[in-house]
């Protein structure tokens, strides 16, 4: 395709959360009255406050992009990569030798042309490489409602298996149930010390705060003997050293059911670097699920995205048609008689069954 005839591409509708939807990133979290700084937060917009509306990472969908090309990838070469080629097409970063001769070169002077190293990969072209960045943005997902609460915070509370279901003792080896009755009965006595300890180790850590330099360095030494005591405590357990039956710090997660405005755009774009987008799409479709907590059924979403484009080519910005992606369904709906989506993803298709035809090397990285 001829430089000219690059656009861009813009992909604009909603994500509705199918279940609830998690994340855990740790700079997200923080302490407040509804939790410690141990409950996993979701991003907040502005201050890191209760108060703050929620919005959920379009880095998630990004990264799910990435891998359906990296496998559309690998099936192109028969199955399998080097693991240089899957660090550059999952994360755009070089290693091992790669990384000897990419890393001390410099970016200054360089020209990029839409005829080089972008359209013989432009896998990494899409998601960004060393030091050139990628074409491929994916918006963040905002809830659409603002005058309901669109979030919530899941408890979790790990019980003793044989506890909760007591017919999972007659399957136990007769000379263990001796050792299970032990660990039961520990499990109970172990936790109510090791809570009892914690609750002294926060007492002094809320006067430490207000201490001066002599009397932090006492509390300090009070906090390092608890928590010697505590690990003491945990390790003369018999069985594991966490006590199973515990209430555990829960999560925020987006209520199941909410609308969030998402889209993603698609820079310099030629027909094929649209192809490959709709074909990750289509992949993700066999298991749309972003985020945290999937054993706990989190993560599923659908997504309804209007498909535009402008180009120096057109007079006008022209409707395309629509993308839809769910739960084992993806679905092309073109605008009218117009099939440039389709016949982009059978253009994908085709130059991941045969890239050598169309001048494609999925593990080039300088020209």
């Amino acid at each position: 395709m001829h430089p000219t005839q690059r656009r861009a591409y813009y992909f604009r509708g909603t994500t509705k959360a199918i279940s609830a939807l998690a994340v855990n990133r740790p700079d997200d979290n923080f302490a407040s009255a509804t939790g410690s700084k141990d409950l996993q937060r979701l991003p907040r917009l502005g201050p890191r406050q209760d108060k703050s509306p929620v919005f959920f990472p379009g880095t998630q969908l990004r990264h799910r992009i990435r891998e359906a090309l990296l496998l559309g990838a690998c099936q192109s070469a028969g199955g399998r990569l080097p693991l240089k080629d899957h660090f550059m097409l999952l994360q755009g970063v070089p290693i091992g030798e790669l990384a000897k001769e990419l890393s001390p070169t410099a970016m200054e002077g360089v020209i990029e042309r839409e005829q080089g190293l972008r359209t013989i990969n432009p896998l990494i072209s899409l998601g960004g490489f060393w030091k050139h960045a990628g074409t491929l943005g994916v918006d963040d997902w905002l809830p659409e409602t603002t005058d309901q609460p669109v979030h919530y915070v899941h408890s979790r509370m790990r019980a003793m298996p044989h506890k909760r279901n007591p017919a999972l003792v007659d399957y136990v080896a007769e000379p263990d149930i001796s050792k299970l009755k032990r660990i039961m009965t520990e499990d109970g006595d172990i936790a109510r010390q090791v809570r009892a300890i914690d609750d002294d180790i926060k007492t002094i850590k809320k006067a430490y705060a207000e201490a001066n330099t002599a009397e932090r360095k006492k509390l300090g030494e009070q906090i390092n003997q608890l928590e010697a005591r505590r690990a003491d405590v945990k390790g003369s357990k018999e069985g594991a050293t966490e006590t199973l039956e515990r209430p555990l710090e829960g999560y925020e997660a987006i209520i199941p059911g909410t609308v969030m405005r998402s889209g993603l755009d698609i820079a310099r774009a030629s027909e094929l670097d649209l192809g490959f987008i709709l074909y990750a799409l289509r992949h993700i479709s066999q298991h749309p699920y972003v985020g945290a907590h999937y054993a706990d059924g989190k993560g599923e979403f659908a997504l309804d995205w209007q498909v535009r484009t402008w180009g120096e080519a057109l007079k006008a910005p022209i409707t395309l048609g629509r993308v839809k992606v769910a739960l084992l369904e993806f679905e092309i709906i073109p605008e009218g008689d117009n099939e440039t989506l389709n016949n982009a993803l059978k253009l994908a298709d085709a130059a991941f069954a045969n890239p050598a035809e169309y001048g494609l090397d999925f593990s080039l990285y300088k020209v």
